[in-house]
């Protein structure tokens, strides 16, 4: 068996890692890239030329490049691009001639870790892009603390786009015809996204035929539209049945500040996914915490959004279903379950913690909601279909403290007192109207229930499925059998 060679033709030990090094300052492209000495001086050199299994080091400093990776890796042997020494590694667009910073078209089996991708302002202006052809196919990506910042369709952050007018610090389309031409297994952990102005485009966004992902650990913040995206039935693959991000886990994610004065955005959005876990995140003061919707025809489904807190958002807490009567687009068979929810509807303007339009079979439940000054518990708008929906299990409480004192828009009725709309509509059955005894309920509030609370020990178990299920501090959510309401369960 002939033994690896590299592309200039040198035999690649199955055992070595291979190492090559980068350095802006001193290298050549013209070197081996094999010891810091003979350095290559560019990034691109290195994404023309490393090997399967090889590790490229990044020396610091600022690289003013437009890059394509044209490698890959194999599986089980990835290539990583990754920084030298714990030096600051910046790939900096700013000079750049094109829209896109950094372009992965059909490649697979790479690593970037310990990178900055920023600085980039023009109309359509792009990060990384990651796409998989018609027939091409992407599997194997990882991204992990790299930082996108200040990619921007224009300079102000305050300035109205038109629907053409946007930037993407991170995309993937999946334009794949088939189930083999999906982009698989990509991973996007602990990275941060702050200071980008997308228009109507959002900071991370995944869409089309994209069969398997990771979001998580990354920190989302102070960007001028939606935070994160999961996305379907825009057309992106030309097969309807795959195109849509599906099969994903978006967990452990911090997203705040994440606001348009044009639109509602959403720390967190599905739009026309499907089987997808939004679990253990924290979400506040965006337009909606979380917003499982489908903007197109066809479905969002099996959506389960659990253990996550969600406090201090503009409009609601969560917003369920799709709201064009002109399509078919609706949302079915998402699971709401074991979260907090702390003054959401910061602007007043009588949505509540929860907000429903097109939505059948979901359930909501297990979960604590406390609710801001105006004692708005939830809105559920007069739009079909809305069939199948459950709502039991919860803890709802008001500042007041006052169960004849609330407000529920059911359709074209409104309620007025917490058993009423119990009688009214047979919805929270098993609920209760009591404090929650939150440990904390200050600015940036401590939603861990006190000993005594109500919450414990009265959620609905068979819910939970999954026996090794964690709360949002990692505990066992189901202990002895018994789950308690809300984000976090006590020992």
């Amino acid at each position: 068996m002939n033994a690896e060679k590299d592309p200039e033709g040198t035999p690649v030990s199955a055992s070595a890692v291979r190492v090559y090094y980068v350095d802006g300052a001193a290298g050549n492209d013209a070197n081996d890239g094999l010891t810091l000495t003979t350095a290559w001086k560019t990034i691109q050199k290195s994404f023309n030329t490393a090997v399967a299994g090889s590790q490229v080091m990044i020396k610091g400093g600022t690289y003013y490049e437009q890059l394509t990776v044209k490698v890959s890796g194999t599986a089980g042997n990835p290539v990583t691009f990754t920084n030298y020494n714990g030096e600051q590694v910046i790939i900096d667009g700013s000079k750049n001639s094109g829209t896109t910073i950094l372009t992965i078209t059909d490649k697979s089996n790479l690593v970037f870790s310990n990178l900055t991708v920023q600085n980039i302002t023009k109309n359509n202006a792009i990060g990384v892009l990651v796409s998989a052809n018609k027939t091409g196919g992407v599997s194997n990506l990882t991204f992990h603390n790299v930082a996108f910042k200040n990619i921007k369709w224009t300079s102000s952050a305050s300035t109205t786009p038109n629907s053409n007018q946007n930037a993407q610090p991170f995309i993937a389309f999946g334009y794949g015809t088939a189930q083999a031409n999906a982009i698989t297994n990509l991973v996007i952990d602990s990275c941060e996204f702050t200071g980008n102005v997308t228009g109507f485009s959002e900071s991370l966004s995944l869409d089309g035929n994209i069969d398997g992902f990771t979001i998580t650990n990354n920190k989302v913040h102070d960007n001028s539209n939606i935070g994160i995206a999961a996305i379907g039935h825009y057309g992106v693959s030309s097969n309807s049945t795959l195109d849509q991000s599906r099969n994903g886990l978006i967990r452990g994610n911090v997203c705040f500040n994440n606001k348009a004065g044009y639109a509602t955005s959403g720390g967190i959005y599905v739009d026309g996914g499907k089987d997808i876990k939004i679990d253990r995140n924290i979400t506040y003061q965006n337009g909606y915490g979380i917003e499982i919707g489908n903007e197109e025809n066809g479905t969002a489904s099996n959506i389960t959004v659990t253990n996550n807190l969600i406090y201090l958002n503009e409009v609601t807490g969560i917003a369920i279903g799709g709201y064009d009567s002109g399509t078919t687009g609706q949302v079915t068979n998402c699971m709401i379950r074991n979260n907090s929810f702390f003054k959401n509807n910061t602007n007043n303007d009588g949505s509540g913690e929860f907000y429903m339009t097109k939505a059948s079979n979901c359930t909501i439940g297990n979960n604590v909601f406390y609710t801001n000054s105006q004692n708005t518990l939830f809105s559920l708008e007069n739009i079909s279909p809305q069939t199948g929906n459950v709502i039991d299990y919860n803890d709802w409480y008001t500042q007041t403290g006052n169960a004849s004192d609330i407000n529920i828009n059911w359709r074209n009725k409104s309620y007025s007192s917490f058993s009423a709309y119990k009688t009214g509509t047979a919805q929270d059955a098993h609920s209760f109207f009591k404090d929650p005894l939150f440990n904390s309920i200050a600015t940036s509030p401590d939603l861990h229930v006190k000993t005594g609370s109500p919450c414990l020990k009265t959620g609905n178990p068979s819910w939970i499925t999954d026996a090794s299920e964690l709360d949002l501090d990692g505990k066992p959510r189901v202990v002895n059998g018994a789950v308690d309401m809300g984000a976090y369960q006590q020992q």
